[in-house]
C-alpha cells in the first residue's frame, strides 16, 4: 500500500503538467493537511526538515496555518508553492515526493491537493514581491456555469477602486486551473498589520469611490456579481504564515 502511495504521488508530481493550458501563466500549487491527533508536533518537525532539505529559494514553499473555522481547531495547514512556470512541471520531483511519503505522510490524517491555480495578474495589486506576508485572508467563490462577465466586471472595477482607496493593499485573484471545480475563484488579501489589512493608506470609502468612478453602479454591479455565485457562496478564512515551516528568503 505504501509503495502504491509513493507511486501515485510520484506520478502526480510529473503528470500534473498535462492539465496546463496556458504556458505563459504564473501557477501556484496548494496542498492542505490535517495532522493526526496528538502528532502535530511531529508533523511540524517533519515538515520543517523537508522544507530545509528540498525547498530552497529556487523551489520555495510557504506554510500557513488556518486560524478560523471548524477545521482550524485540530490544526489545518496549507502548503503554498508560489510563482511556478510551466517548466517547473517538467522537473523530476520523484526524490522529493518519496521523502515526503516516507517522513511526513505518516503524521497526516487528511491531505488534499495538489490544487493548481493561475494568478490573474490584471486583478493583482502589489503582489509581485516574493516575500510573503504574516497574515492571509482567503475568500473563495464558486461560479455558476454560463456567462460570468458580471462577476469579472465587478472584480475589475473593484481593483481600480482599491488602487485609489488603498494603494498599498496586497491583493490578488486566483482561478483554479486543475484539481477541482474549474469555476472556483480565490480572492486573497495579504497583510502584516492585523489592524490595517488593507494597508496604511485610506483614501475614502470604497463604495463611495466606486459610485464616483462608475456613475453610481456599485449596488447594481454588486448584486449581479453575487447572482453569479452558487447559492451566494462566500466562505472566508484567515491564515497565519508559519515562517519556521517555510522557505527562508
Amino acid at each position: 500500500m505504501k509503495n502504491l502511495k509513493i507511486l501515485t504521488l510520484t506520478l502526480l508530481f510529473v503528470s500534473v503538467s498535462f492539465a496546463q493550458y496556458n504556458p505563459n501563466a504564473e501557477y501556484w500549487i496548494t496542498y492542505q493537511y490535517t495532522p493526526k491527533k496528538g502528532m502535530t508536533a511531529k508533523f511540524e518537525s517533519a515538515v520543517k526538515a523537508k522544507t530545509k532539505i528540498y525547498n530552497k529559494p529556487d523551489n520555495p514553499v510557504y506554510t500557513a496555518i488556518q486560524t478560523t473555522g471548524e477545521l482550524s481547531e485540530n490544526g489545518r495547514y496549507e502548503r503554498i508553492m508560489p510563482r511556478r512556470d510551466i517548466d517547473w512541471f517538467m522537473r523530476d520531483n520523484t526524490v522529493e515526493g518519496k521523502y515526503w511519503m516516507a517522513n511526513v505522510d505518516k503524521y497526516v490524517q487528511k491531505g488534499e491537493g495538489p490544487y493548481v491555480w493561475i494568478r490573474v495578474k490584471e486583478l493583482s495589486i502589489n503582489f509581485d514581491k516574493p516575500t510573503p506576508s504574516k497574515y492571509i485572508r482567503v475568500n473563495t467563490r464558486v461560479l455558476k456555469n454560463g456567462d460570468n462577465s458580471d462577476f469579472w466586471r465587478y472584480l475589475r472595477r473593484r481593483v481600480e477602486v482599491l488602487k485609489k482607496t488603498s494603494p498599498d493593499i496586497k491583493y490578488t485573484v486566483f482561478r483554479l486551473d486543475s484539481g477541482g471545480n474549474a469555476n472556483t475563484i480565490r480572492i486573497i488579501t495579504a497583510y502584516d498589520n492585523m489592524k490595517k489589512p488593507q494597508g496604511e493608506t485610506n483614501n475614502g470609502a470604497m463604495r463611495a469611490i466606486y459610485d464616483e468612478m462608475y456613475e453610481g453602479a456599485w449596488q447594481d454591479d454588486f448584486d449581479k456579481y453575487n447572482e453569479r455565485l452558487i447559492e451566494w457562496a462566500r466562505p472566508q478564512y484567515n491564515y497565519t504564515l508559519r515562517a519556521d515551516l517555510s522557505t527562508s528568503n
